[in-house]
């Protein structure tokens, strides 16, 4: 009879012992999961950061201009800036027959704040004239692009511009205002101005 009651008390302590393994087991697990869950919030990036990574991986924007048709890379300095490359595409702008050209010429500054410059060219004869308006160039924030251009050429060559005011950080909102050029003769004009909402990426307002 001792010898059973033994037997019973022995059975209960592993039972007792084996559950508080396994609520130990459980407690680790449950804190691995939580500390996981806090370092992916810690890292998780800002609502700005957000929507730049949105824009570069998805290629939601472009700039219209599709495929060039030469492209020449450049060299940086050592502290990444310079003329990284220069952008070729021959197209006929004023619908005349002959491949005009226009040129995207992309410059790194060495930090976030990469531009392009561009370049609208009408073939006369063979000789290429500058036609550009003045500000044909993007204006690009670490995490917002506060000026883009995008081209057209149905039913003719236009171009729209949008772009936005720097206020306190270069992620800080502020209103956009939308611009359209298109070809009168052989010059490009302003034709339309205004305001659209407060942004902090412009891209998504093409």
């Amino acid at each position: 009879m001792k010898s059973q009651r033994g037997g019973l008390a022995t059975n209960v302590l592993m039972i007792l012992i084996l559950a508080g393994v396994c609520a130990m087991i459980f407690m680790l697990l449950k804190g691995d999961f939580k500390i996981t869950g806090t370092t992916t919030a810690q890292n998780s990036p800002t609502i700005s950061q957000q929507a730049a990574t949105k824009k570069i991986s998805s290629g939601e924007f472009t700039d219209g201009l599709g495929v060039p048709d030469k492209i020449t890379r450049g060299t940086l300095d050592e502290f990444g800036a310079g003329i990284e490359s220069v952008s070729e595409f021959n197209r006929d702008i004023n619908q005349d027959g002959k491949m005009d050209r226009i040129t995207r010429t992309h410059v790194a500054t060495g930090n976030a704040h990469d531009y392009d410059e561009y370049k609208i060219e009408l073939n006369s004869n063979g000789a290429m004239l500058n036609i550009t308006p003045n500000g044909f160039r993007t204006t690009h924030g670490a995490d917002c692009a506060l000026r883009l251009i995008q081209f057209h050429f149905e039913p003719t060559f236009g171009a729209t511009i949008i772009s936005r005011p720097f206020v306190d950080t270069w992620d800080t909102p502020s209103v956009a205002t939308k611009t359209e050029y298109k070809m009168n003769g052989n010059q490009i004009t302003q034709s339309n101005t205004n305001q659209l909402s407060s942004v902090c990426d412009v891209s998504p307002l093409f």
